[in-house]
């Protein structure tokens, strides 16, 4: 379910980079960043679930937090 899940979110997000590529609109571009953490956040949990016991979990969680603060700051300014 989850990858699934990932596969469509990652498909909005490529079609949002790709709008605001070749329409040069950078106002779309914290909705990028947003997806882009939420995908951070099901491939951390998919790596949970998968028990590994490794570094990469932690690297996605790390990360999807990263552009949520980033995110969060392009839409205030």
């Amino acid at each position: 379910m989850l990858k699934k899940f990932r596969i469509s979110i990652a498909v909005i997000v490529m079609a949002l980079s790709l709008y605001g590529l070749i329409s040069n609109n950078t106002s779309i571009l914290p909705f990028t960043m947003a997806g882009l953490a939420i995908m951070m956040v099901v491939m951390g949990a998919e790596e949970r679930q998968k028990n590994r016991k490794s570094y990469r979990s932690y690297l996605f969680f790390a990360v999807a937090l990263f552009l949520i603060l980033v995110s969060f700051e392009s839409f205030i300014y």
